[in-house]
């Protein structure tokens, strides 16, 4: 469940970290350093959607929610 953090991102973006990128998807991962909450953005997308960490290891190959 998103905190009041993770429904201002992304700014300030001090408040999350930067944890996979899939290239050829064009969209990045990021976590949300308040709750630990898995967002992910898109360059053609007009919003973030907030992921559970098994739709992020299946969105992002070599994503381990246990090393970030």
């Amino acid at each position: 469940m998103p905190c009041s953090t993770c429904l201002t991102f992304p700014v300030p973006t001090s408040n999350y970290d930067e944890v996979a990128v899939n290239e050829p998807m064009q969209s990045e991962l990021y976590r949300c350093r308040v709750c630990g909450q898995l967002i992910r953005t898109g360059a053609l997308e007009r919003c973030a959607s907030y992921l559970s960490s098994a739709d992020a290891r299946q969105r992002f190959p070599g994503f381990d929610p246990s090393t970030s």
